[in-house]
């Protein structure tokens, strides 16, 4: 690899890193007057997309351990943000559901995320976008297939 071709990786890595981190920071400001945690409105997120999952689902796909994900689903329940139900397979598992106040708060968050990427994406012609868009998702695709072979 050329060291101009170095220097552009490089400087795409670190590119991505400040745009995840000024994105988590603006939409955390975004949502603080909902007066929740990044851990709560994650969490939260998370279980709006995957209706009656388990904390084991849940601790998955937030990449989390699962003690982590239980004990944030207890703070959850006790604040009526959730509703915990019996697993008919496995009695020491439960799917989790949102309640209606939480329903609600997960769609102001979907709502508080489209007028982000609306606003980062300002300028930037949507044909463009979408470029942008499969290209990062080639790059997604090529670190996945290189965490699977490492894990063979």
């Amino acid at each position: 690899m050329s060291a101009l071709r170095r220097e552009r990786a490089r400087h795409l890595a670190f590119l991505l890193a400040d745009i995840n981190r000024l994105a988590r920071k603006e939409f955390d400001r975004r949502v603080r007057p909902l007066g929740l945690t990044r851990a709560q409105w994650l969490f939260l997120y998370y279980l709006g997309r995957q209706p009656d999952a388990t904390q084991s689902d849940l601790a998955e796909l937030m990449q989390m351990e699962k003690i982590s994900v239980s004990r944030q689903a207890e703070r959850l329940q006790r604040a009526g943000w959730i509703e915990r139900r019996d697993h008919r397979a496995d009695r020491r598992a439960y799917h989790l559901r949102l309640t209606p106040r939480a329903a609600r708060v997960v769609a102001k968050l979907d709502d508080l995320a489209e007028a982000l990427r609306a606003d980062y994406l300002a300028g930037i012609p949507p044909s463009r976008a979408e470029a942008l868009l499969r290209d990062l998702s080639l790059v997604k695709a090529n670190l996945v297939r290189l965490d699977g072979a490492a894990k063979n």
